[in-house]
């Protein structure tokens, strides 16, 4: 798979744990605790603590993206509704899997392109934005599925569907 362009192609391995370690330990950047081979946001148990980078906050340093979905132009009219769409993914995502996070959210050659740490989270924005705009996503897996890329099929070069009637009154029920 093509990598956007100016990030280094390299081994996603880098960035997994090959063994559970002895302890806890804990992410100096974000705080994320991994305790008994899971990552997860809170204090650490009281046990032999030791610090570093999670992979996730690795990746981010590196600029590393393990997802990449990059936003037909017509897209960017709805810019606010799709910013708060992918952020609510995120809040989501990152509560179940302290390491499926944002890394960045750019315009760039006149596309909203969004990169994540995860393949989980860019997958899950991409149906996200497909079910709601009614355009089909066009997703892309490296050979070994540690890497993901979304793109929009030409079609949806044109302005993304409002929604319908009813969606709008299904929204304005309490």
């Amino acid at each position: 798979m093509d990598r956007p362009r100016g990030v280094q192609s390299r081994h996603p391995a880098v960035y997994a744990l090959l063994a559970k370690r002895a302890g806890a330990f804990v992410c100096d950047d974000c705080g994320v605790v991994q305790y008994a081979g899971k990552w997860r946001w809170g204090a650490p148990p009281r046990v032999e603590i030791q610090t570093g980078r999670c992979p996730a906050c690795q990746r981010i340093r590196e600029r590393y993206p393990a997802g990449t979905i990059r936003l037909p132009r017509a897209f960017l009219e709805r810019r606010e509704e799709i910013l708060h769409m992918i952020h609510n993914v995120e809040r989501a995502r990152k509560a179940e899997n302290p390491l499926e996070r944002l890394m960045e959210v750019k315009e760039s050659g006149g596309r909203l392109v969004i990169t994540t740490t995860g393949t989980h989270i860019a997958r899950q924005i991409a149906h996200r934005l497909a079910r709601r705009f009614h355009q089909k996503a066009r997703i892309r897996y490296a050979a070994d599925e540690s890497l993901i890329r979304v793109d929009w099929e030409e079609s949806a070069e044109r302005r993304p569907a409002k929604p319908s009637r009813s969606a709008r009154r299904r929204g304005d029920r309490p």
